[in-house]
């Protein structure tokens, strides 16, 4: 990777979580047409596979991994097939995640904890495992999908407290990589149209979103393909919300409506 390489050139090896996920077909289109390589990584292999081979159809490249990202050993297994297949990866992108709509009498403490291990430990153990070599680089970008529901709360306690988790594991990770070119952010999106949006949430856009609209995949993927780029090197330690202006006007959740 050449320094004289321009934003726009710069060809990255980029590591996407959950890349077999709704969010993600807009995220791995974005940055595979930015040029960059993609190392897709996903729990189901053969969906992961998929997305892969639609990707290579557009004439994308990128290589499909699974792993458990819960699991620090097979964590540290992705670590070197990819260094093996790929080489050294330049970026991650933690968009693994999963939303168990459970509250808090609905929860135990097994299904509370399995929520926090994916959105948050799953994370922490990738930058954690890929560290040695973006600190080798003395360059990285490493992006973090949290959620609105981190900020603002949410009626499912354990995906508002793993995404809160997440956002403030971006802020605190400025300090390990002080003066080494590796920024980390946090993307925090409001409702995304993907699968997992329930009906009754994409019927409530329209009086909750100031746009009027909900947010499609593609643009996640053109935030994340900015902050990976040269021209956003002092954006760092950043919350970026991308949710049509919601949490500015709307009410989470009205107990007098039941």
């Amino acid at each position: 990777m050449s320094e004289q390489n321009t934003a726009s050139q710069r060809s990255l090896n980029v590591l996407v979580t959950g890349a077999a996920g709704g969010m993600c077909r807009g995220i791995n289109k974005r940055l595979g047409n930015a040029g960059h390589t993609l190392v897709c990584v996903d729990l189901d292999l053969e969906r992961c596979q998929a997305a892969v081979d639609e990707l290579r159809g557009q004439g994308i490249t990128a290589h499909a991994f699974a792993a458990d990202v819960t699991r620090e050993d097979d964590v540290e297994r992705l670590r070197a097939a990819v260094k093996e297949t790929v080489g050294e990866v330049h970026a991650l992108v933690n968009a693994a995640g999963i939303l168990d709509r459970k509250m808090l009498l609905d929860h135990s403490v097994e299904s509370f904890s399995c929520a926090i291990d994916i959105n948050l430990v799953g994370p922490f153990a990738l930058i954690r495992a890929f560290a040695e070599d973006l600190l080798a680089a003395n360059w990285g970008r490493i992006v973090n999908v949290s959620s609105i529901a981190g900020t603002t709360g949410y009626p499912y306690p354990s995906y508002a407290a793993s995404k809160a988790g997440l956002s403030n594991l971006t802020r605190s990770l400025l300090v390990d990589f002080w003066g080494t070119g590796i920024t980390v952010n946090s993307v925090c999106p409001g409702v995304v149209d993907t699968p997992m949006v329930i009906q009754e949430v994409r019927d409530q856009v329209p009086n909750k979103v100031p746009t009027g609209k909900i947010v499609d995949p593609d643009e996640i993927g053109a935030l994340i393909a900015f902050l990976l780029t040269d021209d956003a090197r002092s954006i760092n330690g950043a919350d970026l919300v991308i949710d049509g202006g919601a949490t500015q006007v709307f009410r989470l959740f009205d107990p007098t409506q039941g």
